[in-house]
């Protein structure tokens, strides 16, 4: 199972390599996601422009969070090739996160506002004990 830092990590790595383009660097660029982790667990940021709260879904299945969502629209008759054609189209996605075993999975919360998506995954509160050992 992976820990949280090696989850971030390894995030971190498949988006660099996404978003890197020759003679630039990643920092120039804003992706359309983030994590940041702290004592309390992670949250997330994923950009979703376009849609709304009721066609997001959020789960966690067994130790993977799935973030999934489907917009259908269909628009009519388009003038493109003539008369007669209807338009329609749909954008689908879905993004699936293998989740650290030291978080709480019963107490993921999901927020959807202005089309930003924000997930806050909770940390278990681990007490650690800390028993001085005296050097001879």
């Amino acid at each position: 199972m992976r820990t949280m830092r090696q989850m971030v990590d390894a995030m971190d790595r498949v988006f660099e390599d996404t978003f890197a383009f020759p003679g630039t660097s990643t920092g120039d660029i804003r992706t359309p996601w983030d994590v940041k982790e702290d004592e309390a667990g992670l949250k997330m940021r994923f950009d979703m422009p376009g849609l709304s709260k009721e066609e997001v879904k959020v789960f966690v299945e067994d130790d993977v969070l799935v973030i999934r969502s489907e917009q259908r629209e269909e628009n009519g008759e388009s003038k493109e090739g003539g008369e007669g054609w209807r338009r329609s189209g749909s954008r689908v996605y879905e993004m699936r996160v293998a989740l650290p075993e030291e978080c709480v999975k019963e107490k993921v919360k999901a927020e959807f506002k202005n089309g930003v998506l924000i997930v806050d995954v909770p940390k278990i509160n681990v007490e650690r004990k800390v028993t001085e050992v005296e050097v001879q």
